[in-house]
């Protein structure tokens, strides 16, 4: 591995060296570019001096590998957090989808709601005026702010009819089932 990594070195003074001669030596096919082009490769004895020590390639080589690895690291890591920002980016859309969905869900319930709205207040009308004329017992006659006791007295009466069996009673459940059935559902 240390012999790959100083021939790596090796490549790279050789390169410096040829960017050395200009263009016109390198290319011109002169004595001098010939020379140029054998003085790039390094003989035995430029290889073994102070400039390129064993441990200089060795630190190189050990730093490359460092540099790899956190390379490698990096790449991972970043595969991960992209990993991780697509399925957020789903469950995003998916969220908001689903938003979407219940806020139209609930502008149809309240318009539906603003119909029934509009049809209890007409029925509620029309209940008022077809029982304006009864009176029940300890009530004062229907209007709209007596209006829910009224229906609870109503409701009252039609579900224990056995408490209002005497003729005074009759009459008065008589009474309201006329006046009741004029009213339009």
């Amino acid at each position: 591995m240390a012999g790959a990594g100083r021939t790596r070195l090796l490549d790279q003074e050789g390169r410096k060296l040829m960017r050395g001669s200009s263009a016109k030596e390198r290319t011109s096919g002169s004595s001098e570019a010939t020379f140029a082009g054998k003085k790039g490769k390094l003989s035995g004895d430029e290889v073994l001096s102070p400039k390129f020590k064993t441990s200089d390639v060795l630190e190189n080589d050990e730093e490359i590998k460092q540099l790899n690895q956190e390379i490698r690291d990096l790449n991972e890591s970043n595969s991960e957090m992209e990993a991780a920002m697509v399925q957020l980016q789903s469950q995003i859309s998916s969220m908001e989808k689903n938003l979407k969905s219940i806020e139209e869900e609930n502008k149809l319930i309240e318009e539906q709601n603003e119909a029934l709205f509009l049809e209890l207040s007409g029925l509620s009308q029309a209940l008022i005026q077809s029982l304006a004329n009864i009176r029940l017992p300890h009530l004062e006659p229907i209007c709209e702010q007596n209006f829910d006791a009224y229906v609870s007295t109503l409701t009252d009466m039609y579900s224990n009819q056995d408490c209002y069996q005497n003729p005074e009673n009759k009459g008065l459940l008589e009474s309201i089932k006329q006046a009741v059935r004029g009213i339009q559902v």
